[in-house]
């Protein structure tokens, strides 16, 4: 089992560590509030959140290691923020034929612009078409190289 995480790149090996270590610990708050407290209202939420990322990092488990992902690596060309508190809404890559557009969805402050990015994707990601490139949604994971390699 060591082997088929540890053949599964890094970015994905963090994504399935914290999805797995977030449901352990909703697990964990699901019993302190189940023999704390005993109240349902509180200790059901902690069970549902539990499964699902359990399972969530089981089926990105299943999925990385099958092979049921794409990997795409572009060099960032274009970083959009946010008005006020400059937080990246989103990322443009340049490709071999065209550029990708990325919606960011969660924190991402050590990049800039030239830097090589990796994104790892679902197979079934839909994409869309927009100004003459790309425009996804939703991702596995990010890696983020620093300068432009060729």
């Amino acid at each position: 089992m060591r082997e088929k995480f540890k053949s599964i790149p890094f970015p994905l090996q963090k994504q399935i560590i914290s999805r797995f270590a977030t449901g352990i610990l909703f697990v964990f708050l699901f019993l302190v509030i189940l023999f704390c407290f005993w109240d349902v209202y509180l200790f059901l939420p902690c069970v549902f959140f539990a499964v699902f990322l359990i399972v969530n990092a089981i089926l990105l488990f299943y999925n990385s290691y099958k092979g049921n992902y794409v990997s795409v690596e572009g060099i960032c060309e274009h970083i959009e923020t946010t008005g006020l508190r400059k937080r990246i809404k989103s990322i443009t890559l340049e490709l071999a034929e065209n550029k990708l557009k990325i919606m960011i969805r969660h924190r991402i402050k050590r990049i800039a612009v030239g830097d090589t990015v990796v994104v790892y994707l679902a197979e079934s990601t839909q994409v869309y078409d927009q100004d003459g490139g790309y425009l996804i949604g939703s991702y596995y994971a990010l890696d983020i190289g620093k300068g432009v390699q060729k």
